[in-house]
């Protein structure tokens, strides 16, 4: 057993009282430990703070613990240098955020291992806002990484947040598609923050943070990503979000994995077809012959995810092995995304439509510059063309951000 006097100040000797939030941080640090293991421990002891006051035997009676794991368990658990690893994310500008917390995702509660703690660089609103998953292989051909970007212009466009892994091929596609449409991104890494992987993509992800979306990963510091903590990143990916839209891959790999946990996880899944002789679309394929919703555009898209809205409360689930939650504010249909400059434009469409002299003339911006609005304005479907060089507000358009 270890001694108090000879551990480190900031580790979690035996005696020392810890409080949860602080508990939370060193159970994620043990390796082997997950969430199902910790809903154990806490229905055990009452608290994940309690279980730092018990001993090596009383571990043992804890379920996937028991006697063999106790001692390793237990002495990791007490090992854990939450303090540092605290003072080490306030350092680099790293939130930490626990399943207790208010701040946590509110659809991942839903799942049944949802990461113990989030180690995120941005902004943590971005998930609690309504999320769409885009999935896709690594070895993108051109029709996958442009229907990508396109696909998420227009889904951040119209408000959702765009969730991916920041891998590359279709990942980095809807990553950039979000951003250019000046909407919300979300990546979620397989290993620490401060194993970023794919190097490549630190440029991009520090602009999704600039641009008020987040890095987030389950994983404390040091971890490496590796065969392991990939397959483990995907529920996370398809947990956030309302539905998971697949973009282009082959029959086997990573995003065949993302789709069998959304399935289980109760996410609807949607599918972009493809060439019939390509082998990256091959999967596509056959989640679409398999029931995947087939959609060729955003509209069908939004439509899939519009009906999850019915009904939506204001409560947070009460989670077996978390128990209660806080409330959270009730997650509204998404607001679309607009610059000043469109926001204007829009502001002076009407349902029966202005010509477009007109529209040039109040705005007060040249012809150029608000033919160009106009288009994007029916990308992210909230303007018609009507004959006569005059547009409308679409139907159901009023709610902005």
């Amino acid at each position: 057993m270890l001694k108090t006097a000879t551990r480190l100040d900031g580790y979690v000797q035996k005696g020392n009282k810890v409080t949860e939030r602080e508990a939370v941080i060193a159970l994620n640090m043990v390796p082997g430990i997950g969430a199902i293991m910790v809903k154990h421990v806490k229905e055990r002891f009452g608290s994940c703070a309690a279980a730092f006051d018990a001993s090596e035997a009383d571990l043992s009676a804890v379920p996937l613990i028991g006697p063999a794991r106790s001692r390793i368990f237990f002495r990791s658990m007490h090992e854990a240098d939450y303090a540092g690893e605290i003072a080490r994310a306030a350092r680099n500008g790293v939130a930490l955020t626990t399943w207790d917390d208010p701040a946590y995702p509110a659809e991942l509660l839903k799942i049944p291992d949802p990461p113990l703690v989030f180690y995120s660089r941005g902004d943590m609103a971005a998930l609690s806002r309504p999320c769409i998953s885009m999935i896709g292989t690594r070895r993108a051909s051109i029709y996958g990484s442009e229907t990508a970007r396109r696909f998420a212009y227009q889904l951040a466009g119209a408000g959702y947040t765009v969730v991916s892994g920041l891998a590359h091929g279709i990942d980095t596609e809807s990553h950039r598609g979000a951003l250019q449409a000046h909407g919300t991104t979300v990546g979620v890494l397989g290993g620490a923050l401060n194993c970023f992987y794919p190097k490549e993509n630190t440029g991009l992800a520090k602009e999704m943070v600039e641009n008020g979306g987040a890095v987030i990963t389950e994983y404390p510091f040091g971890r490496e990503p590796d065969r392991q903590t990939f397959p483990m990143r995907n529920r996370i990916v398809s947990g956030l979000s309302k539905g998971v839209l697949v973009i282009e891959s082959p029959l086997n790999g990573g995003t065949m994995i993302t789709v069998k946990l959304a399935l289980e996880q109760g996410r609807p899944v949607m599918a972009v077809p493809g060439r019939v002789d390509s082998p990256s679309s091959q999967g596509c394929h056959r989640l679409i012959r398999e029931g995947a919703r087939l959609v060729t555009n955003a509209d069908e898209v939004l439509e899939e995810l519009n009906d999850l809205f019915t009904g939506m409360g204001a409560r947070r689930p009460d989670v077996p092995g978390l128990g209660k939650v806080a409330p959270r504010a009730s997650e509204d249909r998404p607001r679309a995304v607009l610059s000043p400059e469109e926001r204007s434009v829009f502001s002076l469409l009407t349902p029966e439509g202005v010509g477009v002299d007109e529209l040039v003339r109040r705005s007060g911006l040249d012809a150029g510059r608000v033919g160009a609005i106009l288009i994007g304005l029916q990308i992210k479907r909230l303007a018609r063309s009507l004959p006569g060089c005059r547009f409308a507000s679409a139907a159901g358009a009023a709610g902005l951000g």
